[in-house]
């Protein structure tokens, strides 16, 4: 098994001038120093602020999603307790709790075992079982709902009752009574009177940091009851009637996204009234055990979406104790730094590890600052943090992942666990959330994503930062979280604003942020390729968290199952923003059409240099030689993914091929949205729409768009260390941006080129 022996994460990663930095480590040996450095060109940079030396420890990642409350006081009186729940398993084997209560003296356990039953066990203090466990109900199933009820008497004997919910209700529940049979088991003692529980944990048994047994799958209102509820009560209760009234009740939890509460808490809407909180991020607003077909969202009924699921390998928070802090002082520039942590000695033999740690410019921009700005994309950076999928699972056209260059940093990301959105959890479905409290490894400076064996997200957006410095242009950073939470003032001081190479998942506050600054003349550099594609949304008071749900369209490696569709954050539709009317066309012209990997081709130039519009983008370019010279995603500038115009989807009419790349392999593959029949005619070779545009257009009020529709370039802009002729049209186009005079109002009359 990999291991990795020094690593890190901050918090947080985007800090402005003046704000401070925790830095979690984890290290074995018995010392570490940090200090914090520049990325730049320098690829031994000096460091700009030395942290010191600091006892080394290890911290493990525990993951696993639970819901947990502290009941106090409130416990369960001499008369015994009941739990009540409904539960759909997505994955059987090992023991799972369903829900437990535990304190100091030991507790109990309501699980499903081994052999697939549901049944009852004591706990000893430890949070292990004390004694065989009573078992009663059918051989369960994955993907079938089922209800459980287990009632403790004042000696610890358990009655334990468990259903499966057939498609009109529970077996039984029109009865006034339940029937003893194979879903009942009579009074089973346990040793003794059980402890008074203090704790209550749901999907998994909680013991300080120590996380066991992990439940796959949903759970549906766990309920907590002083005594035994009668059984005409019970019966009712599993025909889905209110629990208010039922004799003894105490706690009853929903997980119905509400946005009155925050979103890791739980309100107890039953009298004991102990809220509780979910703890790594289980996934919430989706359908519960009385949904009914049909139903999209949680806004028109939520009282059939009082489910939540919960994986054994959900990580929303580490929860590593900080090692290091420090003030980023107020008059540092903005830009890229990283935490250096070096260990285990120097050179070859020590180790090191370079914690990211955006520093950004929004809010504090000083009198006479730069007219520039580069727009990292941080949520992007979120959506694809460790990702391992592309390698462990490629898709055919990726060809041979034996050839792929996994490192040992890639293995640990998959052994360990740490999902992207582009990963599935251990019962097949997809990852919707992920989450900066925890290390983001594929997010370092020199990594290299194997599937393209080049630089991906933040180490490709580098390049853009080390051709800027190599020009010598001033420019401030900011970030997708500054554009989420500060609209257009974070754009707003800037003549011109640079994408990175891949803005793929943008909140609707980002889009309005986008529209607001372009229609007060705003420029836009769009320097990359599938931008501005899935929907995503973030929670106002967690700014370490995103969610995207996929819908049923877009390119994907996972589909949201029905009833799914809309994120639990904000109750909006997910999925593409082409399909809620906010295509990446209508916005810089071009969107995503075909990914491929294998090579990356140069531009035709189809712009003429004497053009009175777009004749300045070709100044010192000789449009007759391909636009290419090399480049580090796959060797050229147009590749990995691509965008092309298109009017039906928004172009607008007046926009200028500046130039196009076509002309590419089979590997490269149309855009599933883009076909509505398939006919084996949407590779590189047979498809009109397998192409990438590079498109310059002005919006009115003064401002333009220049969008260069690929992945790969930023990669492209130098080589050998010398700029291409990528990079001095880019530069040509910056000049211009950053220049006050404003453009002319679009020609509207103008066909599209």
């Amino acid at each position: 098994m990999a291991d990795v022996e020094l690593l890190g994460y901050a918090q947080p990663c985007v800090v402005h001038p003046g704000g401070t930095v925790d830095v979690k480590v984890s290290c074995a040996w018995p010392e570490f120093t940090a200090e914090v450095i520049r990325l730049g060109l320098d690829a031994r940079p000096a460091p700009v602020l030395t942290l010191g030396t600091f006892p080394g420890r290890r911290q493990d990642l525990v993951g696993g999603s639970y819901f947990i409350a502290e009941l106090g006081e409130d416990v369960p009186g001499p008369a015994g307790h009941t739990v009540m729940l409904w539960f759909r398993p997505a994955l059987l084997g090992s023991p799972q709790c369903l829900m437990s209560g535990l304190s100091a003296e030991g507790g109990w356990e309501l699980r499903i075992g081994e052999d697939r039953r549901a049944g009852a066990v004591r706990l000893d203090p430890q949070g292990e079982a004390a004694g065989p466990p009573a078992s009663a109900g059918p051989v369960i199933d994955t993907g079938r709902w089922y209800l459980a009820v287990a009632s403790w008497d004042a000696d610890g004997a358990v009655s334990l009752l468990v259903l499966p919910r057939g498609p009109a209700g529970p077996a039984g529940a029109a009865r006034p009574a339940f029937p003893a049979g194979p879903g009942r088991a009579e009074p089973h003692d346990l040793g003794g009177p059980i402890p008074a529980t203090r704790v209550i944990s749901v999907a998994a048994a909680v013991s300080g940091r120590n996380v066991r047994r992990c439940f796959n799958g949903k759970i549906d209102t766990p309920r907590l009851f002083a005594g035994t509820p009668s059984e005409a009560e019970l019966a009712a209760l599993a025909a889905d009637a209110p629990a208010a009234g039922v004799r003894g009740l105490r706690h009853e939890w929903r997980f119905t996204p509400a946005a009155a509460m925050p979103p890791h808490r739980v309100r107890d809407t039953g009298p004991g009234r102990r809220d509780g909180t979910l703890v790594n991020s289980p996934m919430l607003g989706v359908p519960g055990r009385n949904w009914t077909p049909g139903t999209e969202s949680f806004l028109v009924r939520p009282d059939e979406y009082a489910a939540a699921t919960f994986h054994e390998d959900d990580l929303a928070d580490a929860a590593w104790e900080t090692s290091v802090s420090f003030l980023v002082p107020p008059d540092w520039r903005s830009g890229a730094y990283g935490v250096r942590l070096r260990a285990g000695g120097d050179g070859e033999a020590g180790h090191e590890d370079v914690v990211p740690v955006i520093v950004s410019a929004a809010g504090s921009r000083r009198t006479g600052g730069p007219a520039a700005a580069v727009l990292l994309p941080t949520f992007s950076y979120l959506a694809y943090a460790n990702e391992h999928g592309s390698w462990e699972h490629p898709i055919a056209s990726a060809g041979d992942a034996s050839a792929m260059p996994v490192t040992d940093l890639d293995r640990f990301m998959a052994q360990q666990r740490l999902l992207s959105l582009y990963d599935l959890h251990p019962d097949g479905t997809g990852c919707c959330l992920s989450s900066w409290r925890r290390p983001v490894l594929n997010m370092r400076p020199g990594y290299h994503l194997p599937l393209i064996r080049g630089p991906h997200q933040f180490p490709a957006d580098l390049e853009l930062l080390y051709w800027l410095e190599a020009r010598q242009v001033e420019f401030d950073v900011i970030t997708d979280d500054d554009l989420h939470s500060l609209g257009a003032d974070a754009l707003a001081p800037y003549r011109a604003v640079l994408t990175g190479s891949h803005p793929e998942y943008t909140s609707a506050q980002m889009l309005d942020a986008l529209d607001g600054y372009m229609a007060s003349g705003g420029r836009l550099m769009y320097l990359g390729g599938n931008g501005f594609y899935w929907v995503t949304t973030a929670p106002e008071d967690d700014p370490y968290l995103i969610e995207v749900r996929r819908g049923q369209a877009g390119t994907r490696v996972w589909e949201s199952e029905p009833g799914e569709w809309h994120q639990a954050m904000t109750g909006e539709r997910g999925g593409l923003w082409r399909h809620r009317g906010r295509s990446p066309q209508s916005l810089t012209g071009i969107g995503f059409t075909a990914q491929g990997f294998d090579v990356s081709l140069p531009y035709r130039v189809l712009a003429e240099p004497g053009d009175q519009r777009a004749g300045f983008i070709l100044d010192g370019i000789d449009p007759g030689v391909p636009l290419g010279g090399g480049g580090s995603v796959l060797g050229g500038p147009a590749g990995f993914e691509i965008d092309r115009t298109d009017a039906a989807l928004g172009t607008p009419p007046h926009a200028v091929v500046v130039a196009s790349a076509s002309g590419f392999s089979q590997a490269y593959q149309g855009s599933v949205e883009d076909v509505t029949t398939a006919d084996s005619k949407q590779g590189g070779p047979d498809s009109p729409l397998v192409r990438s545009d590079v498109v310059f257009f002005e919006t009115g009020a003064g401002g333009a768009v220049f969008s260069v529709g690929s992945i790969a370039w930023c990669g492209a802009l130098r080589a050998g260390g010398a700029e291409t002729p990528v990079g001095r049209m880019t530069w040509n186009v910056l000049q211009r941006f950053i220049d006050a005079a404003p453009f002319a109002a679009p020609v509207t009359e103008q066909p599209l080129a």
